[in-house]
């Protein structure tokens, strides 16, 4: 196995950390300083999203020097678990909105739901195989 496959097994606690914070609002919702029109919000975010995603891409080194077979197995099973995994604790989660009254859920908690189920289900892969 390549060395490098270690490397994404180090990178990927930082998300771990990440999601949680995000899934619990450690930092929670606090009134807006500025109010910013939808147009000005889309004027943001798409640039702001073209970066990243470029800057990710150039980043994503680390993957393509674990060319191997196994490692874009692993990547891409626990890119399936953790949209299945997001689109199953939403629809709970409005269930229990409709059935319980429970509040809302931010765009945030989804996205720490995303991260932690990929990250979950990375090291659940790494350690247990895919072929399980």
């Amino acid at each position: 196995m390549n060395k490098n496959i270690g490397r994404l097994d180090w990178f990927f606690i930082l998300p771990l950390f990440a999601s949680a914070t995000m899934i619990a609002e450690i930092d929670g919702p606090r009134e807006s300083v500025t109010t910013i029109t939808q147009f000005t919000q889309g004027a943001i975010l798409v640039p702001a999203t073209l970066v990243i995603a470029m800057a990710v891409a150039a980043g994503s080194a680390i993957d393509r020097r674990c060319s191997e077979e196994y490692m874009y197995q692993v990547l891409a099973n626990s890119a399936l678990v953790a949209v299945g995994t997001t689109m199953l604790v939403n629809l709970f989660w409005v269930i229990g909105m409709k059935a319980f009254d429970l509040p809302d859920m931010s765009a945030e908690n989804m996205v720490g739901v995303t991260v932690l189920a990929l990250v979950l289900s990375y090291y659940w892969f790494r350690w247990r195989g895919i072929a399980r």
